[in-house]
């Protein structure tokens, strides 16, 4: 494929609000429609929320992830067709951009492979996905690779080991396409199978490894479910096992769609968000089979496409309701994985991204 870039030129202004009292968890957003990234400051005795301060772009940022430094946040900037590297200030908390570089279009996720070498990135519009090379912790040039693999690839990550990588695919491709991956060249190659096909109907969005490297959990777009996949790490390659339901059995099934997907640090919970449903469904890990089990649905939001397990004990979780252009906090009880909900706070337009950092 050929690609055309355009030279962007990117303005910056960090807006610091006045007198912050800082905490030392940090909560970044992606305000899509506003083109900024909103930093705020979360009071982990409390549960408060502060806005803190903010970062201006020139275009719309979505996808954000912290490097293996924990200094800074790569970001997709989506209607600029960029990767920005943002360093976070190790005491005020706050942003700011320290280079950008070409995506191959708009990157719906991006992922720091281990090595935080290379930047993959899945692109929904083009079904393609690319890597970019790192240097001292900032993205860099233009893709050393852009591949296509099909319709709607909406997230791609490398497995615990940095072997291989797996991109899903919503909608009529419904399946994960599964790659080789070169640490050291930072290409990726299909593998064989080249592709895991999932179930009936269910369009897998975004997927997470458990702690033990052992099993994979896949939220499913369509099918409004979790999948657990069992996971070969000398092969690379995933096996489906199990798949429950992210809404009450009353829900109708024509309505609504899943979007992201968290799992406890401890690998004992998974979480996962129902656009339409509006809530975070909760699911139990069985420690020995990995199979889980539904505990309910929390209401949050209208339209929570992201949500973050806050570090630092993971006591906290932050949703962002894309259409109702707020945050909701909740504090997790790590026993039971239970959400209460603590306040909901106003953010700008269409909040795509949650991004929470214990410093």
């Amino acid at each position: 494929m050929n690609f055309s870039f355009r030279f962007i030129v990117f303005s910056l202004h960090v807006v610091l609000l006045a007198s912050p009292v800082v905490a030392g968890t940090f909560v970044y957003v992606s305000e899509s429609r506003d083109n900024r990234i909103a930093v705020f400051s979360l009071h982990e005795e409390n549960g408060k929320l502060e806005r803190i301060g903010e970062v201006e772009l020139e275009g719309s940022p979505g996808c954000l992830w912290l490097d293996s430094s924990r200094s800074r946040i790569y970001a997709s900037v989506r209607s600029t067709a960029q990767f920005a590297t943002l360093t976070i200030d190790p005491d005020s908390g706050l942003l700011k951009l320290e280079g950008t570089a070409k995506s191959a279009g708009s990157a719906a996720y991006l992922y720091p492979d281990k090595t935080n070498k290379w930047l993959l990135a899945a692109y929904y519009g083009d079904g393609t996905v690319s890597v970019n090379r790192i240097e001292s912790g900032v993205v860099i040039g233009e893709p050393v690779q852009v591949m296509e693999v099909g319709k709607k690839a909406h997230c791609i990550q490398t497995d615990p080991a940095n072997r291989f990588a797996f991109c899903p695919h919503t909608g009529e491709l419904n399946q994960v396409t599964q790659f080789r991956f070169d640490a050291e060249s930072g290409e990726l190659v299909l593998n064989d199978p080249k592709v895991l096909k999932a179930g009936d109907g269910q369009g897998p969005r975004h997927l997470q490894f458990h702690p033990n490297g052992k099993w994979v959990y896949q939220v499913n777009e369509q099918g409004k479910s979790v999948t657990l996949c069992d996971y070969d790490a000398g092969e690379g390659t995933l096996t489906m096992r199990q798949t429950v339901s992210t809404i009450p059995d009353d829900w109708p099934a024509d309505k609504g769609s899943c979007a992201d997907i968290e799992i406890s640090a401890d690998g004992r919970f998974v979480y996962a968000s129902n656009r339409g449903h509006d809530s975070i469904a909760v699911f139990a890990i069985d420690e020995q089979t990995g199979e889980i089990s539904s505990r309910g649905q929390t209401p949050t939001g209208k339209t929570p496409r992201s949500f973050n397990l806050i570090e630092g004990g993971e006591n906290f979780l932050v949703a962002a309701g894309q259409g109702a252009d707020n945050l909701v906090v909740y504090r997790r009880d790590t026993a039971s994985g239970k959400l209460t909900e603590l306040k909901r706070y106003d953010c700008g337009r269409s909040p795509a991204w949650v991004l929470g950092v214990k410093k």
